[in-house]
């Protein structure tokens, strides 16, 4: 059973693999504004909700109704970067100019537009499925325990939030990234979508 599961492990790691790319493709800059401040603005946001919120019924009835919200504003996030996956895939010439060209490290630059967008989709999705997940404890759980929130609630919904804030702002960079790839000319270097980013 374990080699099966090891087999499974293995044959599925296509999400690790894209994050390391992800990580590796991106600037220090870039992975600030999508990491560092969905973080920050996560924890202010809930910090300041902290104030006002005290118990823990309240506390995940609240983002019951925010996750109902995030499901469907997500999901049109995560179907415009499939989208242009097929965009750019289907591009034909300015495709094969992509494939044959490296950046100043040797990354291949369609193979860096490509990850951009995937990790977009994988991080959407997840979110997706967090929100679902949440929306339904939230739907049986009473709209008053009084119990104070403990930390890992906390800890949990800085979580959820910093993931759904990253993901909406992938999705504005690669906005950037899908118009500077339709207008691309050859021969104008300045424009090629990842050094544009």
């Amino acid at each position: 059973m374990a080699r099966g599961i090891r087999k499974f492990i293995k044959a599925n790691d296509f999400h690790w693999k894209t994050l390391k790319k992800y990580w590796k493709h991106s600037s220090r800059s870039e992975l600030i504004v999508d990491l560092l401040f969905p973080l920050i603005v996560s924890i202010a946001f809930l910090f300041w909700s902290s104030i006002f919120i005290n118990d823990f019924g309240v506390l995940i009835s609240k983002f019951r109704d925010l996750s109902g919200q995030v499901i469907a504003a997500i999901s049109i996030l995560a179907g415009f970067n499939i989208t242009s996956i097929t965009v750019i895939s289907a591009a034909g010439s300015q495709s094969e100019e992509f494939k044959k060209r490296d950046n100043e490290e040797g990354q291949n630059l369609f193979d860096m537009l490509i990850v951009f967008f995937t990790w977009a989709v994988i991080i959407q999705l997840t979110v997706v499925m967090l929100s679902i997940f949440l929306y339904y404890l939230g739907s049986l759980a009473p709209s008053s325990l009084n119990l104070p929130v403990p930390y890992w609630g906390w800890a949990c919904a800085v979580l959820w939030l910093s993931l759904t804030i990253h993901s909406i702002f992938i999705s504005l960079r690669n906005i950037k990234t899908l118009y500077l790839f339709v207008t691309y000319k050859p021969g104008n270097s300045s424009g090629i979508p990842p050094s544009g980013r």
